[in-house]
């Protein structure tokens, strides 16, 4: 239910005025908390080590920017954060087992064969119909299952009444990532400190839930809340669930990672129905995945043609040359039996 008196117009994907002043008033609020926050030589605190396990969930009230909820789409009862601490952290081990890690660990890697990376991030969307197919019928199943499951959970913690999946990515981190046909940005930087509401407006809650350990199967890679006085720390394991509201007031990051290759389930919710996941978002992607693999082949091709050229530019340069050398040599021959004739 909306309060009518806060109602937005703004449309996710959407380039309407409403939707665009939204976006750009997010944008610039992520930009100064960043400025504000995101400052060199900074102390730091563990909220949870890899090595430390929580047998309660661990919450942390943080404070809200409740404008920035309310700009997108208005409040919605039973959803929306509307007190000054309604938003918050929380750390829950033990939510998926080691087994459900491993298996989701094991698909995600049948399905990324043969993907799009950027550098050392490789991503997919697991509610896609594809990547559903590429995951096979165990992987999709699981994760299912456990979308639903963390829904239920952030609904319970954040004590709503209605929420939507908005989104969800199983993501790849390597350390040292093959230079490939396959990396269309081998540059790419995910270690950037950002407002998860501000890049997506319909995203009210995150979710996060490791699938494999830190310090184990890669180092580097930390989770880090970014605040004004510390930065605040979580060591990814399997099986441990992060929760946090999408808002400025979790400006955050994850560190890059030095070794090995660390895994994770990202999720987020809205509390709008009218912006929950929509396939065809998803189809655009595949849409322009397609465009990008058929002109990387048109670039192949190109450059083969180009090569071709070369060398076909090469030869005719070298069969150039020969007719000169021939043709000198012609010429001093003529002139040398000139050269004898006269002078006998």
């Amino acid at each position: 239910k909306r309060s009518g008196s806060t109602t937005k117009s703004y449309r996710k994907g959407s380039i309407d005025t409403e939707s665009l002043r939204t976006q750009q008033l997010f944008q610039e609020q992520q930009r100064e908390r960043i400025r504000v926050a995101d400052r060199e030589g900074k102390a730091e605190e563990h909220y949870l080590a890899r090595n430390e396990t929580s047998f309660e969930p661990l919450e942390w009230l943080v404070s809200c920017e409740l404008g920035f909820y309310k700009a997108a789409y208005g409040v919605i009862d039973g959803c929306t954060p509307c007190t000054p601490y309604a938003c918050r952290r929380i750390v829950r081990d033990g939510f998926a087992t080691e087994a459900e890690c491993a298996q989701l660990v094991d698909a995600t890697e049948s399905a990324m064969h043969n993907l799009f990376h950027r550098g050392g991030t490789t991503s997919i969307a697991p509610a896609h119909r594809q990547s559903q197919e590429r995951l096979g019928l165990k992987g999709s199943v699981l994760f299912n299952y456990l979308i639903n499951k963390v829904r239920l959970q952030v609904m319970e913690d954040y004590n709503l009444s209605t929420l939507s999946n908005s989104g969800a990515l199983l993501t790849r981190l390597i350390a040292n990532p093959p230079r490939d046909e396959w990396d269309v940005d081998p540059d790419h930087v995910y270690w950037n400190a950002h407002v998860d509401k501000a890049n997506i407006a319909t995203y009210d809650y995150s979710a996060l839930l490791y699938l494999n350990d830190h310090g184990r199967a890669f180092d580097g890679g930390e989770f880090e809340f970014i605040d004004d006085d510390l930065n605040r720390l979580v060591e990814p394991r399997a099986g441990r669930l992060v929760t946090f509201t999408s808002g400025p007031e979790n400006l955050h990051r994850v560190r890059k990672v030095y070794r090995g290759t660390r895994y994770v389930l990202a999720m987020w919710f809205t509390c709008s129905a009218a912006h929950q996941y929509q396939e065809e978002e998803e189809e655009d992607a595949a849409d322009l995945q397609r465009q990008v693999l058929g002109l990387r082949s048109l670039n192949q091709e190109l450059l083969r043609e180009n090569e071709e050229l070369r060398r076909g530019v090469e030869t005719l340069t070298q069969e150039k040359q020969a007719l000169i050398a021939l043709a000198q040599g012609q010429q001093q021959n003529r002139g040398g039996r000139g050269r004898r004739g006269g002078g006998g």
